[in-house]
């Protein structure tokens, strides 16, 4: 396979945010992770982790006021690599993006082609996700997490194809799905149209999905979000889970909200259609549980996949969140985009049968 730059698996997630200390807290006890990265030089720069999930939150002054014009965001992404000297020395040769590497502590920097400010960050298995950062000995990640690693980080941009061209060209990544969305009812209208662009040679697949608005579209939530925002911008991470509905009950019962249904009806009609989306694929879960959790289901391949999107992260913006998936299918190109016109689709029957 195509891995130009040697990418092993997803890294350090770092977020700009307004208070470190406070959002270490707080998302440390509602998705079961530890702090467990501290800095003695700077108390603005912590890090929470789970397994193999590590998010980085900094306030120090820079990235607070940059949390203060665009909410509570994702910076950066990390990508482990073997080499992130060469990583950055090819990614040089294929781009005109601006990239570095940090001389104290060897992490490479890449900037995306978009009108945001988001980095990929190059970092071997040795090195400190963050200047500064120390690992606390009193400390380490929980075995009880209801997640294991990063399944795919979401993007929304105005314009795709710079960013399609550029996973293309530089990290060596191929196409594996897209597909176009268009519901419109007496309620909402929802539509988009994204590429799923996916990396294969490395320990665990590299995808990022990319949104972008349809051409007259300004109304429904990608241009809604752009437009919250101010510039394009991480949505939302996904999070693998082998035990989805252990995980989500993990979850709500420590505080994290999750998208539901618009009522009892809704419901009642998206689960009772699942039999005639599926067709002959079984799936292992109980139904019920599935059901009573509001689990979304959706076909993929000669398989399925399970996810529930959580609701906001943050108060003042509707972006980044998280979305929890377990994958039953070696289909790695699926990401639920069945569910939106059968969540549509039963929204309209509750509507009318809410008359």
């Amino acid at each position: 396979m195509n891995n130009p730059l040697g990418i092993k698996r997803f890294g350090p997630i770092t977020l700009y945010v307004h208070d470190a200390a406070y959002e270490a807290q707080r998302l440390s006890k509602m998705l079961g992770m530890e702090i467990t990265y501290t800095s003695p030089e700077n108390p603005s720069i912590l890090g929470i982790q789970a397994h193999d999930v590590l998010f980085i939150l900094d306030s120090s002054p820079d990235c607070a006021a940059r949390a203060a014009q665009y909410g509570n965001h994702i910076a950066e992404i990390g990508l482990r690599v073997k080499n992130s000297k060469e990583a950055v020395e090819i990614a040089q040769k294929k781009t005109k993006q601006l990239t570095y590497i940090c001389e104290n502590t060897g992490v490479g920097y890449l900037k995306a082609p978009h009108d945001g400010e988001l980095y990929f960050k190059f970092l071997e298995d040795d090195h400190l996700p963050y200047k500064g950062l120390r690992r606390c000995t009193e400390t380490a990640p929980s075995a009880k997490c209801p997640f294991a690693r990063i399944d795919h980080i979401v993007t929304n941009t105005q314009k795709i194809a710079p960013f399609v061209e550029f996973l293309r060209d530089v990290f060596g990544m191929e196409r594996v799905n897209e597909f176009t969305i268009k519901v419109e009812n007496e309620e909402f209208t929802a539509s988009l149209y994204s590429e799923v662009m996916g990396l294969y040679g490395s320990e665990h697949p590299i995808l990022f999905p990319i949104n972008e608005p349809l051409l007259g579209d300004d109304t429904s939530q990608i241009p809604a979000q752009l437009r919250e925002v101010g510039r394009s911008h991480v949505q939302h991470v996904a999070l693998l889970s082998e035990s989805i509905i252990d995980s989500i009950s993990i979850l709500r019962e420590r505080g994290l909200a999750f998208l539901e249904f618009r009522n009892a009806e809704h419901a009642a009609h998206y689960y009772q259609s699942l039999p005639a989306r599926l067709g002959s694929i079984p799936v292992r879960e109980a139904i019920d549980k599935v059901q009573a959790l509001g689990i979304l289901v959706d076909k993929c391949g000669q398989g399925y996949l399970l996810q529930l999107f959580s609701k906001r992260l943050f108060n003042e913006k509707s972006v980044p969140f998280l979305e929890i998936i377990q994958r039953a299918s070696d289909v790695l190109g699926c990401f639920g985009d069945g569910n939106f016109a059968a969540l549509a689709e039963a929204l309209e029957h509750s509507m009318r049968h809410d008359k």
